[in-house]
This record gives C-alpha cells, structure tokens and sequence, in this order.
C-alpha cells in the first residue's frame, strides 16, 4: 500500500471512530419503527413535523426551534402538555391531516401507532419518512424511545445526556423513598371519571413504585390502554391511603374540580382513608399521563404528594 493511501485509509479510520465515539448518527439511516416498518432517512432532518405529544415534549430538548416544522394542536395545551410555554415559536400546530403536512415539506414526520392508517400511507406513498411511535410504559420504554428518535434526528448525543437526567431524577426519588420500609408504604389509586383506575402494567403503575408507593389496583391486570374498571364498591373494599383524581378533563374545563367535589362528599365513600385523611388530590395530567422523560417529573410529584418530609 502507498503512503498517500495508507494515509487516507487512516483519516477515514480516524472520522469513523470521531464520529462512533460522539455518538453522531450516521446518514443514510435506515430504522425499524413501533409498527415493525422500515423507515430511511437520507439525511440528518432540518424540517421536522411532530404529530405525538411525546415527541412534541422530547424534541425541544434535542434540537433547535427552528428545525421543527410543527407540534401537535396539544402541545399549545398546559393542562397535558409540558411544553406548553415554548410552543411560540413553532409556525405551525397540527393533527395529522395530509395536505398540511406535505405543504410543510418534512424530512420526518412522527406519527403515533394508533394514527389513521390511511393518512399515513398518503404521506408515505408522497415520498415522506413517516415514523410510527407507541406510548413506551416503563421508564426503560421510554428511554429506548428517547434513543431511537434522538439518532431519527441526528441528535444521538443529547438524547443521551436526556436519558441520564431522567434516570438520575427518578434514582433520587427512589433513594429517598428507600428509607421506608416496605409494609409502611402507603397505597394509592388513580380514580378515573366513570369508574376506572389504571392497573399492573401501566404507565401509571411504573411511576407508582418508583415513587415507593403501591399501586391498590395494581392486583388487576390493565387493559391495553392500562385501565381497569373500578365499581365504587371495589374501591372501598381495596380503601387506599391516598386518591388520586383526574386534573384534567377532556372537553370539560370545570370537570376536573366537579369531580373532586363530587368523590369526596360522596357519603358512600366517606369511610375510605383518604377521605377521611383528606389525603384526595388532582394530579397535573400533564404529569399523570405523561410518556416521555417528565415521567421524572411525575414520580417526584407524588412521591413529594406522599412523603412531603423525605423531601425537606
């Protein structure tokens, strides 16, 4: 081998290994998504279009303003969004409507998995890149999500320092809440409008023990939404240490506190504990619900909810 190609094999070697060890996302890039379709980028996206409240809340912390082409009508929303008050600059809030989406020429779309299957593929059969993505449940879920749309984005480096604050947070609260023992942990329900919590193998479960809580309705096994149906009577029956309500409830602005009203004068179930405790709370449903690293920012708020004096 020459000299003049022994040293350009060397300055690939040397940009490869540069680029490995930043994390850089290589382009073209071609990525398996949540529906188990094929997606390729060609090149690292300048015009980004983001139609899931998750990757509304995740790609403000990855890339800058201008690179994203538009959120969803939800992320405007403070009542379920966290990223309500940084939604100004953003030129446009969408929901997946086609001829809106192509008039922004995206290099990527996000998509949720329960979108309209026939919107996507217009979008798709029109030359976008369409990345399909579900609702992680686990903090582990979450994280890989954070990971896979980072490298979508070219972004593979900062999605790892979001990913290390997130499980830096939640490993705080979980060495606080470690201090209590295990039979004095308190137990908790999510009381849904219409009679439904959220059981084992939820999102909501996942944040309730990490905040060294139990989760009452946790013996049910959820649906593929994460609900269980929840009678009044059971509710009793399983009398939680503390309730949580709903903060938020869709179309109806005055729903949230007519619920609240309505659960803790209810005379049926004045004998639970938290009632009587006055131990009955609305939680922030941006902060309930949430699917991306504000997870941390849920466990900390209940475990704070539950345990105010580990947090003094």
């Amino acid at each position: 081998m020459s000299f003049r190609r022994a040293m350009s094999w060397l300055v690939v070697c040397l940009c490869l290994f540069g680029a490995a060890a930043s994390g850089a996302a290589a382009f073209p890039l071609t990525i398996t998504d949540d529906g188990a379709n094929p997606v390729t980028i060609p090149a690292k996206p300048q015009r980004i279009v983001s139609l899931t409240l998750f990757t509304d809340e995740i790609l403000y912390e990855l890339v800058e303003p201008g690179r994203l082409a538009a959120v969803t009508t939800f992320a405007a929303d403070a009542e379920i969004s966290n990223v309500a008050s940084r939604v100004a600059a953003i030129p446009a809030r969408l929901t997946l409507s086609v001829e809106p989406v192509l008039a922004l020429r995206p290099d990527v779309v996000f998509v949720s998995n329960w979108s309209e299957a026939d919107k996507i593929a217009q979008l798709r059969d029109a030359g976008v890149a369409v990345y399909l993505v579900a609702s992680g449940l686990t903090a582990v879920d979450i994280q890989a999500k954070i990971r896979a749309v980072s490298r979508i984005v070219g972004e593979t480096e900062k999605g790892e320092k979001l990913v290390a604050a997130m499980i830096a947070r939640i490993a705080d609260v979980k060495k606080r809440v470690a201090r209590i023992a295990d039979d004095r942990r308190l137990s908790v329900v999510d009381y849904a409008v219409g009679g439904s919590a959220q059981g084992r193998g939820s999102s909501w479960d996942e944040i309730v023990r990490a905040a060294g809580l139990v989760n009452a309705a946790g013996v049910f096994t959820a649906d593929q939404y994460g609900q269980v149906p929840l009678s009044k009577e059971k509710l009793l029956e399983l009398d939680p240490d503390i309730l949580i309500l709903p903060g938020w409830v869709y179309g109806d602005p005055r729903g949230a506190d007519a619920f609240f009203t309505q659960t803790v004068e209810d005379p049926a179930l004045k004998s639970m504990k938290a009632v009587q405790a006055r131990r009955v709370y609305k939680m922030p449903e941006r902060l309930k619900s949430t699917v991306s690293h504000y997870v941390a920012d849920a466990v900390e708020y209940l475990a704070r909810t539950a345990y105010p004096e580990l947090f003094r």
